[in-house]
């Protein structure tokens, strides 16, 4: 009979209130390029899915954020060409001729989600949506403290940005059926990733619950 200790656990699972007054929704990247079925991706031959998931339980975010009057802020990923996209566009061959650019119909964002013009926008051209761009300031002028994020790719925008809201002291808080990917099979390992490094993973249902008994922000 072995007298050794079990394991320690290196991590403990984030769960953060949200901040009344001071939590802000950030989405990711839900543009047409994407989501949309005459998007580049699907036009490309890639299955979006996965990432069609993301737009009724946006919606449905959407509608009880929007009563609360928390702010909402849309991320947009596109470059000129390829040589603004760094070394990443060149890991994206069907990008060479086009898809992700900036002022096009694919970079704006998918119409269903009804974005309004009063909400804040991010342009963004690397995976994290605060790698030189003002979404850090947006957020310190928001007085956000706790940050509720949707959107795609699970494994590489949504991974990266939550990652660097936590460098930030900021409280990412991941909302698993909001977020979608073009590889299903990482999605899982993703979330986990996430979940025990650095941000708090959440189901929708709890998410609205929490935002319903919050007070209303002016």
């Amino acid at each position: 009979m072995s007298d050794k200790a079990p394991p320690t656990i290196p991590y403990e699972t984030a769960h953060w209130d949200l901040t009344p007054g001071r939590t802000v929704l950030v989405i990711i990247d839900p543009q047409n390029d994407f989501l949309h079925p005459e998007g580049c991706y699907a036009e490309k031959g890639i299955d979006i899915d996965h990432m069609r998931r993301v737009i009724e339980p946006i919606r449905q975010l959407l509608k009880d954020v929007r009563a609360k009057n928390i702010p909402v802020v849309w991320t947009r990923h596109g470059t000129r060409g390829l040589d603004d996209g760094g070394p990443f566009m060149r890991l994206r061959p069907f990008l060479a001729e086009g898809g992700l650019r900036q002022g096009t119909w694919g970079y704006q964002i998918y119409e269903d989600l009804e974005p309004r013009e009063a909400d804040w926008y991010v342009e963004k051209t690397r995976l994290s949506a605060f790698f030189q761009t003002n979404l850090e300031s947006v957020l310190r002028n928001l007085d956000a403290d706790t940050v509720l994020i949707t959107g795609v790719l699970t494994n590489q925008c949504v991974a990266a940005t939550s990652k660097d809201a936590m460098f930030r002291d900021f409280k990412p808080i991941v909302i698993e059926e909001c977020t979608g990917t073009t590889m299903p099979h990482l999605h899982d390992p993703a979330i986990e990733m996430m979940q025990v490094g650095w941000a708090e993973v959440r189901d929708l249902e709890s998410t609205l619950g929490e935002i319903r008994q919050l007070s209303k922000t002016h």
